[in-house]
């Protein structure tokens, strides 16, 4: 459970103060020019009162568009270690396990351009949408280099390790939009 202490040291100056619950003390510096905190410096941000208005205004589809995004990442998350073991029990089983294996990526590629466009229906932060487009991304270069020739089969090697890229950015992800979440609800209690 997140603290907020605000405290306005003159009109345009404010110091943000937020207890994580676990010792660790972050603090920030607020102005009307310059926002800095120890984790970032932004001179276009507008003041902690305009972003709290921001805050509280989202339409309710906004709202569920997150909620869903941020389940959909972890189900996306499921269905690749699914395709990993479809992948195993064609290597280690029987090699007829392939065509499930090729059949459900087409079930990723569909999650995956879900995710992008709940990523701008939600409204979710830039370095979000970036992430989203890029698993999307990833998802097209594992398509390509399974379908490689094998004069160029080096480059079908990339297959598993694009395969590893795309877990962990989806992990990355799900820890991002919780991070968020999280942010989001101590402003809530604290404002």
């Amino acid at each position: 459970m997140f603290k907020l202490a605000v405290k306005r040291l003159r009109e345009e100056d404010t110091v943000v103060i937020v207890d994580t619950g676990d010792g660790i003390i972050q603090f920030g510096y607020e102005s009307e020019d310059l926002k800095m905190s120890n984790l970032s410096v932004d001179r276009k941000e507008s003041k902690a009162e305009d972003r709290t208005v921001e805050r509280t205004a989202l339409s309710p589809l906004v709202v569920v568009a997150r909620l869903v995004f941020k389940a959909a990442v972890k189900i996306f998350a499921i269905c690749i270690m699914i395709q990993v073991f479809l992948a195993g029990l064609a290597v280690f089983w029987s090699p007829a396990q392939w065509a499930s294996h090729t059949g459900f990526a087409r079930l990723l590629i569909l999650v995956s351009i879900l995710l992008l466009a709940l990523s701008f229906i939600a409204r979710l932060p830039l370095s979000l949408r970036m992430r989203s487009a890029g698993l999307f991304g990833i998802i097209i270069l594992i398509a390509v280099s399974a379908k490689l020739p094998s004069g160029i089969g080096y480059l079908s090697a990339l297959h598993p390790v694009l395969a590893l890229l795309l877990f962990f950015g989806t992990v990355s992800l799900i820890q991002k939009t919780d991070v968020i979440t999280k942010q989001k609800e101590s402003a809530k209690q604290s404002g």
